[in-house]
Order: C-alpha cells, then structure tokens, then sequence
C-alpha cells in the first residue's frame, strides 16, 4: 500500500523527477560530456571511438532518463495525491512526457537503430510545454490541505464558493496532456486527419514578437521571440485562479468545517440511539 507523502517529504521526490528531467533534456549535453570521458577514460578527445561512444551512450541514454522521469513522477504525484485527496494527478506526468517518448524502442534493440544525430536531440521539450506539470509539482510542495481554501481536494476547490475553479484547472491541464490521448487515437480507427486537426486545435499557439503578442505566429514570415500553446497559456491563468482561490478564499475552510459538524452531529445520533434501554448509568424512567 502507498505510504501518503507531506509537502516536505515530496520536496524531494519532485527535486528527482525535475533533475532526471533536466538531465534527459537541456542539460544531456552537459550529462553526455561527463559520462563519456568517465567510461572512456582520461585520454578521451571529441571524434574517433569518444564521438561514436558519445552517439551510442546518449541514444541509450536520453530515454533510460525521461524514463526514470516520469516513474519518479508517477510515484511521487500518486502519493502526495493520497495526501490531498487527489491521486489522480499521478496521471499527469504520464500524459505529458510519454507521448514524446517515440525512441524507447532504442532499449530494446539498441544495434539494429539507426545511430542518427537527430536522435540524441529527440524530444525537444518547451519550458512552456512544461510548466504546468513543473508549476502543479511547485503547488504541491506546500501544504495546500491547510490552506484555507482547500475543500478537501484540487477538484471541488471553489473561488468565493461559486466559481468551480478546481473543476476548470483540471479541464486546462486535460487539454494540455491531450497528446496521450490523441496518440492512442489511430488504434480506435479514427483517421490521423482528423486527429490532426484536433491536435491543431489543442496546441494554437500564441506568440511574441518585438513586444506585440500575436494569436498564432507572427505575420510575414517574422521570427517570433517566445511561443507558447493557447491550451498552456490558459492552464497558467487557470493555475494563478487557483492558487488565489487556494490561499486567499476561505469558503473552501467553511465547507470542510460544516461536513466535520454534520458528521459530529450524525455520530451523537448514531450513539444515542444505540445506548442500552437498561444498564449501568440508565436510569429506568428514561
């Protein structure tokens, strides 16, 4: 049975998961840079048998990380979740990371792969396309379930008890992780067009570009400085709701404390009408 985790005991699960992550993305260079020479040896130089040891180990590599990423991940969201009432959000890193896993098929038949450079670079993530599963782990380092907006878990959390904001940030985080489902879309026989054009739909993006922001990329060719999904801007907006309603709203404090009220009163109920009609301390004209 999974032991639930506290805020300061999940500090370090998520410090793991973000590490193997940064290792298996931005900073592989910089792991295939000390790995090599420490197999290798001292004598090791860029080219020859180092650069084919480099190619080899890092198409090994880079999966064996974001793999150990997202069971770190799984594990460490599953627990913190039993502690908010919100396992489910185990689920996330799994449909964030493992649609873009297409190279681990490399574990399992490593010599038979085409060694292509290309393959080293492959996934190449967003920090956007990653910061709600990076700003939902920073949240659950806190202790939210003594916050005073907390209603027991993420989902029923309200913004001034009418705004179902939780319900909305779990819809934003749906559409951001959609890749999992859509991934599994040709296997249920619905045509890649269509998944396409879903996906499209998902994932518009939202630019910027010599400090004017464009709904989509910028017009005649222009490079855009920063882009960032539409699903992904919205997920944030929806997080910063949350963590509002979270800390500033103390509805969510009233709710748990008339469920605690009404169990006390069904519990005095309960054992009134179970009391023996006679025995000690009974009087007989009750």
């Amino acid at each position: 049975m999974a032991i639930k985790l506290t805020a300061r005991e999940f500090i370090g699960w998520f410090l793991a998961f973000a590490g193997l992550l940064a290792m298996g993305t931005i900073l592989f260079a910089q792991v295939l840079w000390f790995t090599v020479p420490l197999i290798a040896g001292r004598g090791c130089v860029s080219g020859g048998p180092c650069g084919a040891m480099a190619m080899v180990l890092g198409t090994w590599l880079k999966p064996s990380l974001l793999l150990a990423a997202i069971c770190v991940g799984i594990a460490g969201f599953y627990r913190r979740g039993l502690a908010v009432g919100s396992r489910f959000w185990a689920l996330f890193p799994l449909a964030l990371l493992l649609p873009n896993l297409p190279s681990l098929f490399l574990l399992g038949n490593i010599w038979g792969a085409d060694l292509a450079p290309g393959l080293l670079f492959f996934p190449r993530w967003s920090i956007f396309e990653l910061a709600p599963l990076l700003a939902l782990g920073g949240l659950l380092c806190f202790q939210i379930e003594y916050l005073p907006g907390f209603a027991g878990s993420i989902a029923r959390t309200r913004l001034y008890d009418s705004i179902p904001i939780g319900a909305i940030y779990i819809i934003s985080c749906l559409w951001v992780g959609s890749d999992l489902l859509l991934s599994l879309s040709p296997h249920l026989g619905i045509p890649i067009s269509e998944i396409e054009t879903v996906r499209t739909l998902m994932h518009f993006p939202v630019s910027l570009a010599d400090g004017v922001i464009f709904v989509g990329l910028p017009a005649h060719g222009q490079r855009p400085d920063i882009v960032i999904s539409l699903g992904t801007l919205l997920n944030l907006i929806a997080f910063a709701v949350l963590v509002f309603a979270l800390v500033a709203d103390g509805s969510g404090r009233l709710r748990r404390a008339g469920a605690l009220v009404f169990i006390e009163k069904t519990s005095d109920a309960d054992a009134s009408r179970n009391k023996p009609l006679f025995g000690p301390g009974r009087r007989h004209n009750d």
